[in-house]
């Protein structure tokens, strides 16, 4: 086997520049607003505007989750292999964002189905073709950190810039709520806003694909493993699985945060649609304005011990949501969101940071280059969270007799279902942050090991 050879070159130096950042963070903004109106606007959409049950909407997710986690691992081996004029990874850069838009543009969009198990069926193929342009988009743009920089905190900075973009793409997503209402809460708003987001998931696809132009790219390795010993190897590679263990849990609980938001903020605290998106985007320019903060930090200190730290907080501030009732002053629902949101950047750069870290780790330690590969491992793991919280919380509220329907939220529901709503909100996510910081104990990556393997 033999190291891949470096087929694009630019001095070090300007990898970490404002204008290479730029140009590979921007593609996490419309894939940020694809993951995150996903998972806050369309279940409300589907369970209280289309009028399909919970527990459909559920298996809906799953579903589509149980479909990415084949095309995952092929969409990596793909991009290892891909031999092109603009590299293994950029080309797919472009082919994935247009299939978001479309996938996103009908999602939001169904037609006017005679009965609900076409209606159903439809939702399904377009939450495939969705999460579809997802991977495509997704994988080869994360494996792109560790081939374009060897320096820890290099990678910090580039996964900062593309953190900043997946905050301003939530903002965006979160404007997604006013917007609905503003345009009349109906159907035909919730397509018009379909179709904004879509186009604005094609033109930051482009940008990306033009703004990583001159950043450095890696060939194909040359090697006798089949695609089995590949991801068997993989697997051996402790500090990945350390990483995706924790992954797992803190995005099971993001999502479950998410998932219940809306529920929360209508049906308990019972502020609408319009305080709903004010509310998230305070969450999101805390996110945004803590980010060079814990940047910052990290680069004096230890990216895990940040990590740790962020994660420690987040989940004893969201337990505190089990206090929260619609008597509270408007302003305890944004402190609780800005704090929420300050340990949150840290929490949110600090896991995509290390995660070029273990591909170049693995790259030491068997001469191999599949970023693609470790890349899916990730995003499999991101996008099945994004299925599991909202799923477990649509369970949750339809075992305790969530009410569905097609008029809005404004169906009365039963004190088991707020239960079940306050259960969402504030105890499935802290204890599964609580249950994450166990793998993040066990993590023992470091700058100094990764010197060590450089040099022998």
């Amino acid at each position: 086997m033999s190291a891949a050879e470096t087929i694009t070159s630019i001095p070090s130096s300007s990898l970490e520049s404002f204008k290479t950042g730029i140009g590979f963070g921007v593609g996490a903004l419309g894939m940020a607003v694809v993951l995150n109106t996903s998972a806050g606007l369309l279940a409300p959409f589907m369970t209280n505007f289309l009028g399909i049950n919970a527990s459909t909407v559920a298996l809906l997710f799953l579903a589509s989750k149980l479909y990415d986690m084949v095309t995952d691992p092929l969409m990596g081996i793909v991009s290892d292999r891909t031999k092109s004029r603009w590299g293994r990874r950029r080309p797919y850069l472009l082919i994935g964002g247009i299939l978001s838009a479309i996938g996103f543009a009908l999602l939001f969009t169904p037609p006017d189905f005679e009965s609900q198990t076409s209606l159903v069926v439809y939702m399904l193929l377009v939450l495939l073709l969705l999460y579809s342009g997802y991977t495509v988009f997704n994988i080869p743009y994360l494996a792109m950190p560790a081939e374009m920089t060897q320096s820890y905190h290099g990678r910090t900075v580039l996964m900062t810039y593309r953190m900043t973009f997946v905050m301003i793409g939530s903002l965006l997503a979160t404007g997604s709520f006013a917007l609905v209402q503003w345009l009349g809460n109906d159907l035909q708003a919730h397509s018009l806003v379909g179709l904004v987001f879509a186009l604005v998931v094609i033109i930051t696809s482009v940008f990306c694909f033009v703004g990583t132009a001159y950043a450095n790219q890696t060939a194909v390795t040359t090697h006798s493993y089949s695609i089995g010993e590949q991801v068997q190897t993989a697997f051996q590679n402790r500090p990945l699985l350390l990483l995706l263990g924790a992954k797992l849990c803190q995005l099971v609980g993001f999502t479950s945060i998410s998932a219940t938001g809306v529920y929360f903020n209508v049906v308990i605290l019972q502020v609408d649609y319009q305080i709903t998106s004010a509310y998230l985007m305070a969450t999101s320019v805390a996110v945004l304005a803590a980010l060079p903060f814990w940047n910052f930090v990290s680069k004096r200190s230890d990216k895990r011990l940040v990590y740790m730290v962020c994660v420690t907080c987040y989940a004893l501030v969201a337990l505190t949501w089990l206090f929260a009732s619609s008597d509270d002053p408007l302003s305890h629902l944004f402190i609780r969101g800005m704090v929420l949101g300050f340990f949150g950047a840290g929490v949110l750069a600090m896991g995509p940071a290390m995660l070029p870290d273990v591909i170049e780790f693995d790259f030491l330690r068997t001469g191999i280059r599949r970023e693609g590969i470790i890349a899916a491992f990730y995003t499999t793991i991101e996008k099945l969270s994004y299925a599991i919280g909202p799923s477990i919380i649509l369970l949750l509220l339809d075992q305790f007799g969530f009410q569905s329907g097609t008029s809005g939220l404004d169906i009365k529901q039963p004190e088991s279902a707020i239960a079940a709503i306050y259960l969402g909100a504030a105890v499935v996510p802290s204890v599964l942050y609580v249950i994450s910081l166990i793998f993040l104990v066990r993590y023992d990556l470091s700058e100094e090991k990764l010197i060590k393997m450089r040099s022998a």
